[in-house]
Order: C-alpha cells, then sequence, then structure tokens
C-alpha cells in the first residue's frame, strides 16, 4: 500500500485535501451507513494508539532537541544558541498572544465562563501559574515535557553521561523516520476521520471546519505581513530580497505542509535570496525546523475552540490562556510533519481543559487539524526561521561572531 501511494505524482497535501473533501461528503450523503460508519471507526485506531504512547514519544523528541543544541553546537552554544532559543521562544509566545487577540475578536467566546469571577490581572496570572503547576504535578504528559528538557540537557552535559544523549538522539531520528514512513497513510486517516464531522455534527460541524481554515488564514496570513514589516524594520534587509525569499519558501512550505520537507529550499533561498551567511542560514532554519513551530500553536489555540464548541464543551478565553504555558513547550518539540501539531498537542489540551472523553476529543481534534490548516501553519513556520535567521545577522553581529558588513545577495553573487 506504502509503495503504490509513493508512486502517484500527486503531492501530499492535494491527496490530503482531495480525500478530506471525500470524507465529509460521505459523511453528509450517508450518516448511517453500516460501511461508512467502519471507515470513520478505522481512522481512528492510529491518533488512540498515538496517544497511547504520546507521553513517552514527547519524552524523547524533547530531549533529543535539547540534546542536540548542547551537544552539535557545543563551540557556539553559549552566546549564539541561548539567543536563538530566547528568540523563538519570544516569538512563541508572542504568537500566541496575538492569536489570542484575534480570537476574541473573531469568535464569541466569553473571557469567563457563567458563575465564575472575572479576576483582575494579577489573579488572572496567579491562576494561569496555579492551574498550570497543579496539571503538571499530575499529568505525565506535561511531566514528560519538563523532565524531557531537564535530562537531555544533563545528559549532553556531562562527559559520562554522552552515551546516554546519543542514545536519546537516535531514539528521537527514529521516531521522526517512523512518522515519515507513515506519511502515505496520513491523507486515508485524514479521509476516514473527516466522515466523523458531518456523520456526528451534519452541516453544522462542516461549517465549523470551514470556519477553523478561515480564522487559520486570516490569523496566519496578517502575521506573515507582520514579519515582513518587522524585517524590513529591524533588519538591513531590502524590500527585494524579503520578498524573493517569500516567494520561494511561502509556496514551499503551503505545498508540502510539512517543514522538514521544506528544509532544503529554505536554506538555499535564505542564502540566495536573503542573503544570509551559510552558517546564519543553517543554523536558525535546521534550529527552528525542529524547534520552532509557531504558526501551528496558532492553529492550535484556534481549532481548540473550534472543537469544543463542535463536541459541546462550554470554554473562555481564560481558559485559553492557560493553554499558552504548555502550548509553547510543545511547539518545541511537535515532528515537522503534515497535522503533527494535531497528533501531540491534542492530548495535552484535553488534560489542560479537562474534557469529559478524551478519546472523543483527540479523534475530533485531529480530524480538525488537517486539509489546509497544516499547510498555512508550515509555510508560516518556514518562513519565520528565515526571519530569525536575518534578525540574528543584522541585530547581533557581535554575539554570533560577525563583524563584516551586509552584502545584498545578488550583489555577493554577481
Amino acid at each position: 500500500m506504502a509503495k503504490g501511494w509513493s508512486h502517484l505524482s500527486v503531492p501530499l497535501p492535494i491527496r490530503v485535501v482531495g480525500l478530506l473533501i471525500v470524507g465529509l461528503s460521505l459523511g453528509l450523503a450517508f450518516p448511517k451507513d453500516a460501511l461508512v460508519k467502519n471507515l470513520y471507526t478505522s481512522g481512528t485506531y492510529f491518533p488512540r494508539t498515538i496517544v497511547t504512547f504520546a507521553a513517552l514519544f514527547i519524552f524523547f523528541l524533547l530531549a533529543a532537541a535539547t540534546a542536540k543544541l548542547i551537544l552539535f553546537h557545543k563551540d557556539r552554544a553559549g552566546k549564539m544558541f541561548s539567543l536563538i532559543l530566547t528568540i523563538y521562544i519570544s516569538m512563541g509566545a508572542i504568537s500566541l498572544l496575538y492569536t489570542t487577540a484575534w480570537l476574541a475578536v473573531l469568535s464569541d467566546v466569553p473571557f469567563s465562563l457563567p458563575g465564575q469571577k472575572s479576576a483582575g490581572a494579577g489573579a488572572w496570572v496567579m491562576q494561569v501559574g496555579h492551574t498550570f503547576t497543579h496539571v503538571l504535578s499530575q499529568q505525565p504528559l506535561l511531566q514528560a515535557l519538563v523532565g524531557a528538557m531537564l535530562i537531555g540537557w544533563t545528559c549532553a552535559s556531562i562527559s559520562s553521561l554522552l552515551p546516554v544523549a546519543y542514545g536519546f538522539i537516535s531514539a528521537g531520528d527514529m521516531i521522526l523516520k517512523f512518522f515519515k514512513k507513515l506519511l502515505w497513510y496520513y491523507p486515508i486517516m485524514i479521509g476516514c476521520l473527516a466522515i466523523g464531522i458531518p456523520m456526528k455534527f451534519g452541516l453544522k460541524g462542516v461549517a465549523l471546519y470551514g470556519k477553523g481554515v478561515l480564522w487559520v488564514m486570516i490569523v496566519t496570513c496578517v502575521w506573515v505581513v507582520l514579519m515582513i514589516i518587522t524585517a524590513r524594520i529591524f533588519t538591513k534587509r531590502t524590500w527585494k530580497q524579503i520578498l524573493s525569499y517569500y516567494g520561494a519558501v511561502w509556496p514551499t512550505g503551503f505545498g508540502t505542509g510539512g517543514s522538514y520537507d521544506t528544509l532544503a529550499i529554505n536554506i538555499i533561498s535564505a542564502e540566495q535570496d536573503l542573503g544570509l551567511d551559510e552558517d546564519v542560514a543553517e543554523v536558525s532554519i535546521v534550529f527552528g525546523t525542529v524547534l520552532n513551530k509557531n504558526c501551528s500553536t496558532m492553529s492550535v489555540l484556534i481549532v481548540t475552540i473550534i472543537a469544543a464548541k463542535m463536541l459541546g464543551i462550554p470554554i473562555s478565553m481564560s481558559e485559553i490562556l492557560m493553554l499558552i504555558p504548555p502550548v509553547i513547550i510543545l511547539g518545541l518539540e511537535s515532528p515537522g510533519i503534515p497535522g503533527g501539531a494535531g497528533f501531540f498537542m491534542a492530548p495535552i489540551i484535553a488534560v489542560v481543559l479537562n474534557v469529559p472523553d478524551e478519546a472523543v476529543w483527540i479523534t475530533t481534534f485531529v480530524s480538525l487539524f488537517s486539509g489546509l490548516i497544516p499547510m498555512f501553519s508550515t509555510a508560516g513556520n518556514t518562513t519565520d526561521d528565515g526571519m530569525v535567521g536575518a534578525l540574528l545577522q543584522d541585530c547581533f553581529p557581535r554575539l554570533i561572531g560577525r563583524t563584516k558588513d551586509v552584502v545584498p545577495a545578488r550583489a555577493a553573487h554577481a
């Protein structure tokens, strides 16, 4: 089956969108047909399996990413990688606050649920900390996030534990290869899961999915425009360089739907079109491909509201704000494959929101986080990596050991 699919000339995103439409159509046309119901059920098996092993996968992926940071870039890890990690984490936090502001405009979600008092800013911060700490102390998935970073850092920093660090890296690479090898099944699974949206929720479910796609398109595309303007104001990149880079990388990220599939063209365009030094381009983009999923996390907040509305789960903006800390952490380890953020963030969100049926939540969430949503997300993720490289090169030249003047890309290759 996988071999047959690999020979198809139809790109993966086209297959995903095509089978998504087929699944929605089957659910609408034959909501009570036994065969159609069985097709939907077959699509739920893989997400449920992932949930079973989610804590293990998350632990190894994040421990591997942390160990790579220390081991493979030891000579420059001190200043340059502290800086780039800070930028990616800060960008993740800013993008989620930005998305929350958009959701306050786009959705009708109240700030607090009926019967709950609207706390002031200080009280809200304390509540966020209390909720996150309480969940962290009781839930293995969130414990895996924090523990993985600490253990990965420790093993890579102590010479006697280096074999353990390399073991984490090997395990992380194997997990990513496993998911990449299953990409042939991803469109099929999405098609099967999509049946459940109209089968369970009728036209209302289809309309909510369409609303989610529209919101993701608006929020991510406006973010891209803001990043372009930021790069033009705060870096030495010209309009021609910036637009040439976006013209090459954004459509590629949108078309592939996966950060890893966009990696090669992203590095080449960052050097040739954006005019970044080779070492800066490789560091910011490779590191960003592993750790930066900020546009995916933006989409996750949007899909959370759509899924809650679809399942009739009360949700407030206060709860969305409380999702920001764990979602930032999850953005550091979600695999750069189509829909990867949906697989790995849905279980954590179910825990934080305390949903009544985690299995139903996860299959619904994964169904919604498909089709055009990961395509818009990936396009934003990958181009943000290049913009971070431009900020590094032009705003922090001394910290990254670069003192020569910026040479426009076209002149450099003349």
